[in-house]
């Protein structure tokens, strides 16, 4: 049988490990000295771009260091700067070169005598006198070398100081560094100074509403935003290591609302008048049993969506039904635009006339639609929404209920009144929704707020036993250290007249008896 070698039997297994470390390890492991943040990274401009605009050039002209501008640009720059926008000297147009640059079949820029196409690892020159543009290794082999110094399409002669460099791979310069350039580290100063500016203007703002107290302030909700999760199973997404809380939604605010408002004794009633062909009604909302139904309600009356929408089903001892712009009763949306959920409360039932509830097309599907009761349908309870009840304009539902519809059952129009009952207009006399309302979180911090400033209020007015001192003290006497302060007038007593004139008379002394009983009483 065959010797097993000895790397196989593990002599030299480790020959390949290095004794050393390289310095992406020292600096990333190690803990060596990293790249310094202050230093720029080097973006160099293509050789096809102007210097000016940084966008591609149709009429190339390049000034004596080999920079390159598109004409259209670098000639009102530099009559109204009079300088170089790359290194700002100074520039005059006379100054200029225009460029000749070939191109290929292909449409794209090569040198004429070698036939190769230009890219960014191309070494391109140009020259001088003629203002054509070649392969530096074109001019170097069949010019510097042999000697040759005439231009290889003109034959105009040329020194070797007219050969200008448009683009040296191995130059890192600062002529082809774009973050160098002198016109775009202004633009970038200026554009600081204009974000700055808007800080410092919103700061002020913010701080005079925080004074005023309007500071607004979106609430946050306690579900996250996601995007940890996302892009951690989508590589198209950005990376995020940390979960967000993200903003409420317009209709998590909303519901947040219609939570507070529900069952609340202090929540008030609403009150519209829907004003129909045949005469008014008077409607009252239950806000305090279905707030979001009637929010919905209220907003298509305010925006006048119900205006000349015509009732366009009737049943006699069932109800009247409307609310349908196309007035097919498949139509019509909600005030947010699509369908919301159904509000059932216990306590509310269909159980006498002129009740008014949502009409829909199954479960959680309201819309703009709605119905009113001519007699008691307990029948719908549990899979309509009662929001309200009409208070006023009875007689009104007696007219409406008359009023004959059509009776063929395979007609399209089947219980359509005959006699177009329209609304002619929705007004509204209460609206508690009108009031001025902040979610809960927001007022939780408006009142933090408060009281962090009554605080700092109460801090900075108290008075400490320190902060008060008393009164600079005079010496009375002159020339004594001890007892300076005090003065050695004696303070005469009251008269007992003065006594007298103001409390009334003394009592009498009396004589002490010496020898008798009566010394002792």
């Amino acid at each position: 049988p065959r010797e097993a070698s000895a790397q196989e039997m593990g002599k030299r297994q480790h020959q390949g490990d290095r004794m050393y470390i390289r310095p992406s390890e020292w600096a990333a492991e190690f803990g060596g000295k990293k790249l310094t943040k202050g230093r720029k990274a080097f973006k160099r401009l293509p050789f096809d771009c102007c210097a000016l605009s940084l966008r591609p050039f149709e009429n190339p002209v390049a000034t004596p260091e080999g920079i390159v501008f598109d004409l259209v640009n670098i000639v009102p720059y530099v009559r109204k700067h009079k300088k170089n926008p790359v290194n700002g000297e100074p520039l005059k147009l006379k100054q200029l070169k225009k460029l000749t640059f070939h191109k290929n079949v292909a449409g794209k820029y090569h040198c004429p005598i070698t036939n190769k196409e230009f890219s960014e690892h191309t070494h391109i020159v140009a020259l001088w006198t003629s203002g054509n543009v070649y392969a530096y290794e074109a001019i170097e082999e069949l010019n510097i070398k042999q000697k040759n110094m005439h231009d290889l399409l003109t034959g105009e002669a040329f020194k070797r100081s007219d050969i200008i460099s448009i683009q040296d791979p191995h130059n890192f310069s600062d002529t082809r560094n774009i973050t160098s350039f002198l016109h775009r580290k202004k633009k970038n100063e200026d554009e600081e100074k204009k974000v700055l500016v808007k800080t410092v203007s919103k700061s002020g703002k913010s701080t005079d509403k925080k004074k005023s107290g309007s500071k607004k302030s979106v609430p946050m909700s306690r579900y996250t935003s996601g995007l940890c999760s996302g892009s951690f199973t989508s590589t198209a997404m950005t990376p995020v290591t940390a979960n967000q809380v993200r903003p409420m939604t317009k209709d998590e605010i909303r519901e947040e609302r219609y939570k507070e408002m529900r069952g609340k004794n202090s929540t008030k009633p609403a009150y519209v008048q829907i004003s129909t062909s045949k005469g008014n009604l008077n409607v009252m909302l239950y806000v305090s049993k279905a707030p979001r139904t009637c929010h919905n309600f209220l907003e298509l009356c305010k925006t006048g969506y119900y205006k000349g929408v015509m009732f366009h089903r009737l049943i006699k001892k069932f109800m009247i039904q409307g609310g349908d712009p196309t007035g097919t009763g498949r139509g019509g949306r909600s005030a947010w635009g699509k369908k919301f959920k159904d509000e059932i409360d216990k306590s509310l039932s269909h159980n006498k006339r002129g009740i008014l509830s949502m009409a829909n097309s199954g479960k959680d599907t309201n819309g703009s639609q709605f119905f009113i009761t001519f007699a008691a349908a307990k029948h719908l309870d549990g899979k309509h929404s009662i929001f309200g009840e009409v208070v006023g304009g009875l007689h009104v539902l007696d007219t409406l209920e008359e009023i004959e519809t059509e009776s063929e059952k395979d007609s399209a129009f089947r219980d359509r009144p005959k006699e177009a009952i329209r609304i002619i207009d929705t007004k509204i006399f209460q609206n508690p929704f009108d009031v001025p309302w902040v979610p809960k979180q927001i007022r939780r911090q408006q009142e933090e707020e408060k009281k962090k400033e009554e605080e700092k209020r109460i801090e900075t007015t108290k008075r400490s036993w320190f902060s008060a001192p008393a009164p600079k003290m005079k010496a009375v006497r002159e020339g004594v250290t001890i007892g300076k302060y005090m003065s050695l007038k004696r303070i005469k007593p009251p008269k007992d007249s003065d006594v007298e004139s103001k409390f009334g008379a003394l009592p009498k002394k009396r004589k002490k008896a010496w020898g008798n009983i009566g010394k002792y009483f």
